[in-house]
């Protein structure tokens, strides 16, 4: 499957969103997973496609003193 051609410029909209603390589409969370959701765009569009913009994300959540949880890129979802 071919990326939306305007998929980076959603990601980056969506990093900014987040880090404002104005998400629309997500939780908010300081995660891929929220960061894809708020983006509209499959998880792997980070982990995969756009690492430089996963990347970037957590280099702006650290330089603004707070901790990223890379630990969600590899979380599944569980069937409670």
């Amino acid at each position: 499957m071919s990326p939306a051609p305007d998929e980076r410029d959603r990601i980056r909209a969506a990093v900014d969103r987040i880090l404002q603390g104005t998400a629309q589409h997500s939780n908010g969370a300081l995660t891929i997973v929220a960061l894809a959701q708020e983006a509209g765009v499959p998880r792997n569009a980070l982990t995969q496609r756009h690492l430089d913009l996963k990347n970037d994300f957590y280099v702006q959540v650290r330089a603004r003193g707070q901790t990223p949880d890379p630990r969600s890129v590899c979380v599944g979802r569980s069937s409670n």
